[in-house]
């Protein structure tokens, strides 16, 4: 009943007792209006019948003190002994409240209900007895299997209640668990997704910046020489244009290879777009081919052989140097810069030095570029130092291993 269900637990207990006390003295009324059935103590039902409304309208109400009191009391309410097993309701309904709510410890809960229940079946209250009844013994002689079976249903009922309350709490604990994991989840997400834009942020920006960086500094040296060499800013433009060229395509290549990952893995991007390893040296040759057209002297030297490295490592390197070449045209008027790759087993080496002197309005070439230099070197399971060598000039160290992190 789906109305029943909206209403306070108390209200739902004492509703579903008033039901339950309906059909008992319903059926006792039905029964004592035929001819055959002759209970030694009808009075007994009665009784019954109003402890089991009692015990289910308190029994999320007030379990513990319900339990002591029907463990106690009820035995000695009833003015006769235990006719059927339907009297020992008002103590199966107690006994399971009391440990299903936690409120008696089911040691003690047990050891009550078994004595309660023993009292029931054996014990005979001659002063409650109705007044046309005769004098009874105290202790009727009983079957051994009625004592049994209601020690057994009083026990069982406080199992029950011991064993539903700890499945309660097993699933209490399973539902925060849950949701403990569904927030680190969350959150887990969250960081993936806060990590792949700033990968992809600073993709595109190694990518766009070191071709960009060339083309203004291209652009600027043309128009300085524009008076004395007329041809210049032609030259400067064909050199621009396939440099413009050059900066798309790297720039598409980065989309397509994120765009791919995205439709191959059901739209999570794969975790660093990364070009062949075996071309870091074209790439690097390249780099440094950019700096001298932007008017420096690069010397450029790298190992030979070519160590076989891990795509994730070649990339590092790659991306590091043209960082670093950025950074000299953006912030040094150094004529010279040299660019040295070892191969030191198990790392490479990589270092980019300029002799300065700063520009005047650079301060400590401070920026977006060192932290992405280093987060790469990181990113590679290496480590980046940068800084001023003390001489006007700035020095680039990176160490990548060759298989990457």
């Amino acid at each position: 009943m789906p109305q029943l269900t909206r209403l306070p637990a108390w209200a739902q207990d004492l509703a579903v007792a008033l039901a339950a006390g309906a059909v008992w003295f319903t059926v006792i009324t039905v029964m004592e209006s035929g001819d055959y059935w002759y209970p030694r103590n009808p009075e007994s039902y009665r009784v019954a019948g109003l402890w089991i409304v009692l015990t289910l309208a308190l029994r999320r109400v007030v379990p513990g003190p319900l339990f002591w009191t029907t463990a106690m009391l009820y035995p000695l309410a009833l003015p006769w002994t235990m006719q059927t097993p339907f009297e020992l309701i008002p103590l199966l309904v107690a006994g399971f409240a009391a440990t299903r709510s936690g409120a008696v410890p089911w040691p003690l809960a047990a050891l009550a209900s078994g004595l309660s229940a023993f009292a029931l079946q054996l014990w005979e209250r001659p002063h409650l007895a109705l007044p046309l009844q005769p004098p009874s013994p105290l202790w009727l002689g009983r079957s051994p299997s009625d004592v049994l079976v209601a020690l057994a249903l009083a026990l069982g009922a406080v199992a029950a209640g011991y064993f539903f309350r700890r499945l309660a709490l097993t699933s209490e604990r399973l539902r925060a668990r849950n949701a403990e994991l569904q927030a680190l989840q969350a959150e887990l997400a969250e960081r993936a997704v806060l990590a792949e834009r700033t990968r992809i942020a600073r993709e595109l920006h190694d990518v766009v910046a070191h071709h960009m960086s060339a083309i203004v500094v291209r652009a600027q040296a043309a128009d300085r020489v524009a008076a004395n060499r007329p041809d210049a800013p032609a030259e400067a433009v064909r050199w621009i244009s396939d440099e413009g060229k050059q900066a798309l395509t790297a720039m598409r290549s980065v989309v397509q290879v994120l765009r791919r990952d995205t439709e191959a893995d059901g739209g999570t991007a794969a975790l660093a777009p990364t070009p062949d390893g075996t071309r870091t040296p074209d790439e690097l040759r390249a780099a440094a081919r950019r700096l001298r057209d932007a008017g420096r002297d690069v010397a450029l030297t790298l190992p030979h052989p070519w160590p076989t490295t891990s795509a994730e490592t070649g990339l590092a390197v790659v991306r590091i140097a043209q960082e670093a070449l950025t950074n000299v045209l953006l912030h040094s008027l150094a004529r010279d810069v040299t660019v040295t790759l070892t191969d030191d087993a198990p790392d490479l080496r990589l270092r980019v030095h300029d002799a300065g002197p700063p520009l005047p309005s650079t301060d400590g070439r401070r920026g977006h570029g060192l932290t992405s230099m280093r987060e790469r070197a990181l990113a590679a399971g290496g480590e980046l130092s940068a800084g001023p060598d003390g001489r006007g000039g700035w020095t680039v160290e990176a160490r990548i291993p060759w298989e990457g992190a």
